[in-house]
C-alpha cells in the first residue's frame, strides 16, 4: 500500500514537473515572438536636392517603407518623417521628390541592424533601397546578406551611377536568392538627340548623380539614355520627360512633345 501511495506521489510530481517545463517552454517562445515582432517608431530626414536642382518646386515626398510582410505608401511636405519599422529584419525605404513636373529617382536607407532613433536617406543608396524594396515585395528576407558591401558595389561597378545598371537582373537575383556580385551588369546605353524647341540645360532625374545636356537647334543634345526608365528635368521651365528604353526601341513621353518613339 505505502509503496502505492509513494509510486502515486512521484507520478505526480513528474507530471507538475513537465506541465512546469511546457509552461516554461511556451513563454519562451512567446517572448521570442514578441521580440521577433517588436516595431519602433523613428526618424527618417531626406537630403536637400543637389545645387542644380533646388529651383524645382517640390510639392511633397512619395514615401515607401517596404518590409518583407508590408508596404505602406504616404506622402509629407517637410524633410523628415516618422515610421513605424521593425527592430530586426530587412526594411527598404525611398523618399521620391515630386512635383507638377513628376517624380524623379528617390533618395533611400535601408534599415538592417542599423536602425537608429534618427536616420538619415541618401541619394547614393536610392538605387540599392529601390532594388531592395521590390525583392522584399517578391518575399525575399534574408538578413544573411552584406548589405555594405552591395551598396559598395553597385555605386563601383557603374562608375557612380547605379540607376546606370541592370535594375531587373539585380532584383530578380535578390528575390531568388542567389544574388552574387556578377550580377551587378550595365545596362546597355545609346545616345540620343530628342527634337525639341526652345533652349535651356536639360538634367538626368537622378539627384544623386547628375548629367547635364544642353537644348539648342531645336533639339535636346545627346542624351544618354540607358535601358528601361530614363527621367530627364529641365529646372528652369519645370518641364520634365521620360524615356522608356529597350535594346531595340526607345519611347518619350512628354507634354512638351507629345509621343515620339524610334529605333536604335
Amino acid at each position: 500500500m505505502k509503496q502505492n501511495e509513494h509510486l502515486r506521489c512521484v507520478n505526480r510530481q513528474e507530471a507538475l514537473m513537465n506541465k512546469y517545463v511546457i509552461i516554461l517552454f511556451s513563454l519562451f517562445l512567446a517572448s521570442c515572438s514578441l521580440s521577433d515582432s517588436k516595431s519602433a517608431e523613428v526618424t527618417f530626414h531626406i537630403p536637400d536636392l543637389p545645387e542644380e536642382m533646388k529651383q524645382l518646386a517640390v510639392t511633397n515626398w512619395h514615401v515607401v517603407v517596404t518590409t518583407v510582410d508590408d508596404r505602406k505608401e504616404f506622402t509629407t511636405k517637410k524633410n523628415s518623417f516618422k515610421a513605424s519599422v521593425p527592430v530586426s529584419g530587412i526594411t527598404a525605404v525611398l523618399a521620391y521628390p515630386a512635383g507638377t513636373w513628376g517624380e524623379l529617382k528617390p533618395a533611400g536607407f535601408i534599415v538592417h541592424g542599423n536602425l537608429k532613433a534618427h536616420n538619415c536617406l541618401t541619394w547614393d543608396d536610392g538605387f540599392a533601397a529601390e532594388c531592395m524594396g521590390s525583392a522584399l515585395a517578391s518575399g525575399y528576407g534574408s538578413e544573411n546578406f552584406n548589405f555594405t558591401l552591395f551598396q559598395q558595389k553597385l555605386v563601383e561597378k557603374s562608375d557612380g551611377n547605379p540607376w546606370t545598371l541592370n535594375r531587373d537582373i539585380i532584383i530578380y537575383a535578390l528575390s531568388y536568392g542567389i544574388f552574387n556580385m556578377n550580377y551587378i551588369k550595365k545596362s546597355e546605353s545609346h545616345t540620343l538627340s530628342l527634337p525639341m524647341s526652345g533652349t535651356g540645360t536639360w538634367y538626368s532625374g537622378t539627384p544623386g548623380c547628375i548629367q547635364q545636356f544642353e537644348q539648342s537647334g531645336g533639339y535636346i543634345n545627346d542624351l544618354m539614355i540607358t535601358e528601361g526608365e530614363n527621367i530627364f528635368i529641365n529646372p528652369a521651365t519645370e518641364k520634365s520627360i521620360t524615356i522608356y528604353a529597350d535594346r531595340l526601341t526607345w519611347i518619350c513621353i512628354s507634354g512638351s512633345t507629345g509621343g515620339l518613339s524610334g529605333y536604335w
